[in-house]
């Protein structure tokens, strides 16, 4: 009964390692990118 607590428990682990993985990338996809729009609006000032 232990064992499966403890396999349950490591599977919790690793989904959250694995969201966590994959908010910081879409975070880090969201901190680089630059919309054109306000681009073109800079060089036309």
């Amino acid at each position: 009964m232990t064992a499966i607590f403890n396999r349950i428990i490591e599977l919790m682990g690793w989904v959250v390692l694995g969201v966590s993985t994959i908010l910081l990338v879409f975070a880090s996809h969201i901190d680089n990118y630059q919309p054109p729009e306000q681009s073109v609006v800079a060089q036309k000032k």
